[in-house]
């Protein structure tokens, strides 16, 4: 709430609009909706995207405390600008301004009020502003309401850093010596047990007395940053096999991966598995590869027209070193094939 408001103080924007996340989320920026909206201000996929805000596998930025909030800001700004009338910008952050346009149309064209209260909008968005301005009264008129509110400290609770590299949500819990559960609190945007970094820095929030021992541990800290990398299913593949292959259990990838017990993988699904073992799965393939290319790279098939003495030539051998590797005498047949080394 303290950065909210500070954000409203810098761009004069009227205070009342740091209780609508009061209304939309209950300040749960980890709230379910069946509407598909997410974050402290609900903000709905389409409108998400609309205001640039990320959402794929690794983060929904809707949820974002920092970024959901400049969107969401900036789209009240733009609203209100658009209706020059703060209740009624709030009116269109509910029903979409499509919505409260044609009701100033109709109201226009009536040559009726245009004001809020006089407008024929659709009771809901009515009720939104209602239930925003009642917020507003307990707030200030608390005791006479017989609410006790908890007090907010005037100053800032977390402090941000900005992170350039893939890096364990477990492993900045344990360099800022602070709990997930407060790690979640002060950044719910992130889906899987990994920060991604795409295409450009994430900021994250740590409790303001935490950055510096972060960053800290973070500068003498020599280990991997990451142990779970995306893994793509594919056909036929079932998450007994996947376990299998990268050492690990069933219901640790269940686990990490969000994914229900009864719940079969489908084909080019997502999944993380554990970084360590791929990478050393990918560098035996490599090694495998390069057997066998060596291999390929020591044999020759015999070819019509060839000898002993030009295929010694063309390898920096001598005929008798073939001869011997092969256990065979001079006489060559077609697609014969000659090993040229021995390791």
């Amino acid at each position: 709430m303290y950065h909210i408001v500070e954000e409203l103080d810098r761009r004069g924007m009227p205070m009342e609009i740091a209780l609508i996340p009061v209304i939309e989320s209950s300040y749960d920026p980890l709230i379910k909706s069946n509407s598909h909206s997410a974050g402290l201000w609900q903000i709905i996929p389409e409108t998400g995207k609309s205001l640039g805000l990320e959402q794929n596998v690794w983060h929904d930025d809707r949820r974002d405390v920092i970024a959901s909030t400049e969107a969401a800001l900036d789209y009240l700004q733009y609203l209100h600008k658009r209706f020059d009338n703060w209740k009624l910008a709030i009116a269109a952050y509910n029903i979409g301004e499509g919505a409260v346009s044609k009701a100033l149309s109709r109201s226009v064209h009536k040559g009726r009020s245009s004001s809020f209260y006089d407008l024929n909008l659709p009771v809901e968005a009515k009720h939104y502003v209602y239930k925003l301005l009642a917020v507003k009264d307990i707030v200030a008129n608390s005791k006479k309401y017989g609410v006790r509110l908890r007090q907010v400290p005037n100053r800032p609770y977390f402090d941000t850093i900005k992170v350039h590299e893939h890096i364990d949500i477990s492993l900045v819990t344990r360099l800022a010596n602070i709990s997930e559960v407060e790690f979640t609190a002060l950044n719910p945007a992130y889906n899987r047990y990994v920060i991604k970094v795409l295409n450009a820095p994430r900021t994250l929030l740590l409790p303001k007395d935490k950055k510096e021992i972060f960053l800290t541990n973070l500068e003498t800290f020599q280990d991997p940053r990451i142990s779970w990398q995306i893994y793509r299913v594919k056909k036929g593949e079932n998450i007994n096999e996947i376990a299998g292959r990268y050492r690990t259990t069933v219901k640790q990838l269940q686990a990490i991966n969000g994914i229900a017990r009864n719940k079969n993988l489908t084909l080019g699904q997502k999944i993380l598995v554990p970084q360590a073992v791929a990478e050393n799965l990918v560098d035996a393939t490599a090694q495998k590869k390069q057997l066998l290319q060596n291999y390929l790279a020591s044999v020759h098939v015999v070819k019509k027209g060839d000898t002993l003495y030009e295929i010694a030539k063309r390898y920096g051998t001598t005929v008798n070193q073939i001869k011997l590797w092969n256990n065979s005498d001079e006489n060559l047949s077609i697609g014969q094939k000659l090993v040229l080394s021995r390791s």
